[in-house]
């Protein structure tokens, strides 16, 4: 049996050193005074990229302990990285800086929209772990929603034309944040058709297309409407850490239990997927 993506895992540890280089001026630069979710938040990033590059160099080097035991290892990972996701959301959405009204408020749609989007794709990789092909897909696919955040602050910081070096061109951030999430669907939808011609699964990689729409759509449609800007974002601003932190558990967790509890049945042999023995 073929097992798909065979080189997987240096392409998502290519992205987490990209994602690294990014974020060092405004994180990785500043440990000492970024507030503790943040580093709730980039610790539990982390742990899911290491989680995807050991997934899959164990399956393709057939260290089947490995891979199982850290395929379980992210149903403890998921519910606190979704609870970190939204914690810092919720510090975005209160930060005085000039950046908020302008891009904090409007992305916080995109990053709650992903809170979603991350645990669906999760509970259907987990769902759809017996089918090599479609497993692959689906927990890749949720690279796809980390890519925005990421190449978005790569422009900002070191790309000419897009580089923010005062407030006064904070409105070129909006520049950075449509190319990278319009990288992010040309590359979905390029794997997509690639895909489709070599007879795979594409809804998997079409999953995770609409989850980075939704992230891209709700910043761009709805960030800057009146009912989110003066009325929903400040209700979940005033939310306690507490409800905020067991909402993500409950959101993770809820995804790893149904995923697991509830794989796909024997009818997906049907639609050319092969299965894991």
């Amino acid at each position: 049996m073929t097992l798909p993506f065979p080189r997987a895992h240096f392409y998502v540890a290519a992205f987490f050193v990209v994602t690294i280089i990014a974020f060092h001026p405004s994180y990785f630069s500043a440990l000492r005074e970024a507030p503790a979710a943040h580093h709730f938040h980039g610790i539990t990033a982390t742990l899911w990229i290491v989680l995807l590059v050991t997934q899959s160099w164990s399956i393709h080097h057939r260290s089947w302990r490995v891979h199982a035991w850290s395929g379980r290892a992210s149903l403890l990972l998921v519910p606190l990285f979704v609870a970190a996701g939204l914690l810092v959301t919720k510090i975005t959405l209160l930060s005085p800086s000039p950046f908020t009204p302008m891009f904090g408020i409007p992305l916080a749609v995109a990053d709650l929209a992903a809170s979603i989007g991350f645990p669906f794709l999760y509970f259907l990789g987990l769902r759809n772990r017996r089918f090599p092909d479609r497993h692959a897909r689906y927990m890749l696919s949720t690279v796809f929603l980390l890519v925005g955040p990421s190449i978005a602050r790569l422009f900002a910081n070191f790309v000419p034309g897009f580089w923010i070096r005062s407030p006064e061109e904070l409105y070129k951030f909006g520049w950075s944040v449509d190319l990278s999430f319009g990288l992010a669907c040309l590359f979905i939808i390029i794997l997509m058709v690639r895909d489709g011609g070599a007879g795979k699964p594409v809804i998997p990689f079409g999953v995770g297309l609409g989850a980075t729409l939704a992230m891209f759509l709700g910043y761009k449609v709805l960030g800057d409407a009146a009912f989110w800007v003066e009325g929903l974002s400040q209700d979940f601003a005033a939310l306690s850490d507490s409800v905020i932190v067991t909402a993500g558990l409950l959101i993770g967790g809820l995804a790893g239990w149904l995923g697991w509890t509830f794989p796909a049945g024997q009818k997906a042999k049907r639609e050319g997927d092969e299965v894991t023995v």
